[in-house]
């Protein structure tokens, strides 16, 4: 079982840390999660690390699981800045606990991006970056942030429009773009820290991300030689098969990245470590982190 801690922020809200211990600890992953989940999500792939010598930590993102207040209500996000921000928190944080220790970033989907953005100014704190259920940039995305702003100047921040969740791929009650394991669609959806769909503000938040990521400009790329891994499932929809994962890679080389890697894993979607044979991605994540360590 994970060690719990609650990180003081700028605000109201207690960033919610779960740290996987390890006996001989030889690195550290730091794994950021996706849209609409919680950090518990991924326990099963921190043990799996954590019995194989990395310190795990993972945090629930600010309006998610436990990382909630006043200041940030429960499936809110407002701001990317402040995301990474808090990433970053969570680096100093586990640092300061294994100050010898390398870090690497794991981050799956939304949590994909918020691990690309932290690069922008903080590669050189991280050893290697893997990457899971990869969203690509989708070039309508500045439409959807208009008409998001014209929504949120008529309805308050917490509204939600079932239109723009469903453009965004995140349509209520729609769970089969997950994965093909029928056990994972069932916990999903009986999952009470799971959410069904986020407000217009939030969208906003995930299109500006995902905006954020063709911002070549703003990465600083001071460790060109990181390793980076994408995994996805050849059957996910989010990372925009072959040309929309070639439109990834080729913005990290662009921004300077010379090791970056891709790999389509076959009869699975996007929630690659939820697939019934979900052991085969733990074990390349593993010797992608052992070969960078």
């Amino acid at each position: 079982m994970p060690l719990n801690y609650q990180l003081p922020t700028d605000n109201q809200t207690k960033l919610a840390v779960a740290v996987f211990p390890a006996e001989n600890p030889k690195g550290i992953v730091q794994m950021m999660h996706g849209a609409l989940e919680h950090k518990e999500r991924y326990y099963e792939f921190a043990d799996f690390l954590a019995s194989h010598g990395y310190v795990v930590v993972i945090s629930d993102n600010r309006g998610h699981g436990g990382s909630v207040s006043k200041d940030d209500p429960w499936g809110l996000m407002r701001s990317i800045p402040r995301l990474v921000d808090d990433q970053v928190l969570v680096t100093k944080f586990i640092k300061q606990k294994y100050p010898s220790l390398s870090v690497s970033l794991f981050g799956h989907s939304f949590g994909s991006i918020l691990a690309r953005l932290y690069l922008q100014q903080h590669d050189h704190d991280v050893n290697a970056v893997a990457l899971t259920g990869t969203t690509n940039y989708v070039p309508i995305v500045p439409v959807g942030l208009m008409i998001g702003r014209l929504f949120l100047t008529i309805f308050p921040e917490t509204a939600k429009w079932s239109y723009l969740s469903k453009i965004s791929g995140l349509a209520p009650g729609d769970h089969e773009w997950l994965s093909y394991n029928p056990e994972n669609i069932q916990k999903v959806t009986n999952d009470p820290l799971m959410m069904d769909e986020y407000p217009v503000r939030s969208l906003q938040t995930l299109w500006q991300g995902d905006f954020a990521l063709k911002q070549t400009r703003r990465f600083e790329c001071h460790n060109p030689n990181l390793p980076i891994l994408s995994l996805v499932g050849a059957d996910d929809k989010f990372s925009g098969g072959e040309k929309g994962l070639a439109d990834t890679l080729s913005t990290l080389k662009k921004i300077g990245y010379r090791h970056v890697k891709s790999i389509r894993e076959p009869h699975m979607k996007h929630e690659v470590l939820q697939e019934t044979k979900r052991q085969v991605v733990f074990n390349r994540l593993l010797t992608f982190f052992e070969r960078h360590q």
